[in-house]
């Protein structure tokens, strides 16, 4: 279902992504939301998902000697994408965390923040989303093993031809769909969590097909350096920054796009520091938050159910709409003409009445909007209430 409102000037979050080689200050810098402060002036409280698995465990003695309580940075080791998007899920819906034993099970203790409340992230930062990426291509690998297996079992392959069917199984066209959806979902369920983010990537060369004279085709880079992983990650953050290191080995930022306009587009930042975006924060801090939902999975489901009914009809048949008996029509008017009542009857209200005339409906369990309802009995219900 869609999301509308008028346009106003709402709280502004942090979204980015930094990439590059290893020792560039990736992570370093994605975990300097440490320091950032709130609008009522206390610390950002930070989830740190670590793919990498000990990304940042040398670093935390640096920022507990600058300041920061550490009882303000949670810090979760997994190589799961679907776990990952568990702890986004946590925090999109205000859930509490629990303390993991050394199995990685719950357990009964909540996990408190510096002031002993249960904690609740400002920030997440998701530092290693290659990683991700590849445990995820992994886990389509072995499923393609058990498509092959069925289709082996299904050929009554023996032997060697059994082996190679099945451990000769890669992804295929689809999966490498699946994997692109996967990664554009993620980024999405970070923006719909509500709070900043951050998420980090090796680099690798950008690549192009290029046909040749005889018809082939080749795969040539064309010098630009991009995240590796999940194909489009960059498109829906607001800042994608490029981390290396120049020629004296100092680290640098290029800043490729910023759309908090903290700094210019294609801008060299030599040693940055990502305080510089603490002024988005203090500059919309007064404002109404407002979080638009990842639905891009309901929105398959919506475009399915669209497509659906354009070829096959309601209910799975032609849809014959031009033969539709008299009767149907007939029921269809009165329904039409039932709703123009009711909404000429509530438009008749003052304002008071038709607040309370709306709760009355709603504690009956009764639609206050009638575009979409087809049951005339609702519809009588609704009427009878209104006279």
């Amino acid at each position: 279902m869609a999301k509308a409102r008028k346009a106003s000037v709402t709280q502004s979050k942090l979204g980015m992504i930094l990439y590059g080689e290893q020792f560039t200050g990736k992570s370093t810098m994605a975990m300097q939301l440490a320091y950032f402060k709130r609008p009522d002036g206390k610390p950002f409280r930070v989830l740190y998902l670590d793919p990498e698995t000990g990304s940042i465990d040398d670093y935390l003695g640096d920022l507990e000697a600058n300041g920061v309580n550490l009882e303000n940075i949670y810090i979760v080791y997994t190589q799961s994408l679907g776990e990952v998007r568990q702890y986004i899920a946590k925090v999109k819906n205000g859930e509490d965390f629990y303390e993991l034993d050394d199995d990685g099970d719950e357990t009964d203790n909540v996990v408190l923040d510096a002031d002993g409340e249960p904690f609740r992230a400002d920030a997440i930062v998701v530092d290693g989303t290659t990683i991700l990426n590849l445990t995820t291509k992994q886990g389509l690998v072995e499923f393609s093993k058990k498509r092959n297996k069925v289709k082996a079992d299904k050929d009554g392959l023996v032997g060697d031809a059994r082996l190679v069917k099945i451990e000769g199984a890669g992804m295929e066209l689809k999966d490498y769909q699946t994997i692109n959806f996967k990664g554009q979902d993620l980024i999405l369920d970070l923006m719909a969590s509500g709070v900043h983010y951050i998420v980090t990537a090796r680099e690798t060369d950008e690549k192009e097909t290029i046909k040749q004279s005889d018809g082939s085709t080749m795969s040539v880079v064309t010098g630009r350096k991009i995240p590796d992983g999940f194909k489009g990650m960059t498109y829906n953050v607001k800042t994608e920054i490029r981390m290396y290191r120049n020629e004296e080995g100092t680290v640098c930022a290029h800043v490729k796009k910023d759309r908090t306009h903290t700094h210019e587009d294609n801008s060299i930042i030599e040693d940055p520091t990502l305080l510089d975006w603490q002024s988005v924060i203090d500059k919309t801090a007064d404002k109404k938050a407002f979080v638009v939902k990842n639905d891009l999975t309901k929105a398959v489901d919506v475009e399915q159910d669209i497509y659906s009914k354009e070829i096959l009809g309601k209910v799975g048949e032609p849809d014959n709409s031009e033969t539709t008996s008299t009767s149907d029509n007939g029921n269809s008017a009165d329904i039409e003409a039932i709703k123009k009542e009711i909404i000429a009857k509530r438009n008749a209200l003052p304002p008071t009445e038709k607040k309370a005339m709306k709760e009355k409906l709603e504690a009956a369990g009764l639609p206050t909007a009638y575009k979409n309802v087809t049951d005339a009995e609702i519809l009588n219900k609704v009427l009878a209430m209104f006279d």
